[in-house]
């Protein structure tokens, strides 16, 4: 069982990745690489990925693109790789920071300022945040909110791919989000029976 002294030292060990110092603004440091590899990383920012998004006045799904997150395996999406099984690749959409900021200030929640400091201390499970990029933007992804492209599709995108992808992660940023992403997924049984 996950009792509450176990998920305590989780929560220490996430705790580790953030700067203590209230005072300082910027939450994170060496958050990604200086310079880029020419394939995708797993965790690398990709520019513009089609995403269904369900239209609930109409009842159905449209096509929008979204900057994404890409949660695959490195290896998994290697057009290297042979594969006798196909793969797909699986992205998370990206919300640009403020535009959240924005959202759950227009629909009036209390404590705003609370979630958006918790949402930086990476304090819920399904959202990671992303800190600020090379295009002056930061993110959140929701680990809930995936879509699946086919490994050529996110490999054609290669071609250009400096243009392509915004950021890979750097060893921090990865093993945080490696972190988020277990944590998420794969936790184990909790206290309550259900």
């Amino acid at each position: 069982e996950l009792t509450e002294q176990k998920k305590g030292r989780l929560q220490v060990g996430l705790n580790q990745f953030l700067k203590v110092n209230a005072n300082e603004n910027k939450y994170y440091t060496e958050f990604y690489l200086p310079k880029f590899n020419p394939y995708f990383l797993q965790g690398d920012l990709i520019r513009e990925i089609r995403f269904p998004v369900f239209n609930k006045v109409e009842r159905q799904y449209k096509k929008e693109y979204f900057d994404a997150l890409l949660i695959s395996n490195t290896c998994d999406v290697e057009d290297s790789n042979r594969r006798n099984v196909p793969k797909h690749a699986i992205l998370a959409k990206l919300i640009p920071f403020d535009s959240f900021i924005e959202t759950i200030n227009e629909i009036g929640i209390e404590n705003a300022s609370n979630i958006i400091t918790q949402v930086k201390n990476q304090q819920y499970s399904n959202i990671f945040y992303l800190p600020e990029t090379r295009t002056n933007k930061d993110y959140i992804t929701y680990f809930d909110d995936l879509t699946v492209l086919e490994v050529e599709e996110l490999n054609a995108l290669k071609e250009e791919i400096n243009i392509n992808r915004i950021e890979s992660l750097d060893y921090f940023g990865y093993y945080l989000f490696i972190f988020k992403l277990s944590f998420h997924f794969c936790r184990l049984p909790e206290e309550t029976q259900r």
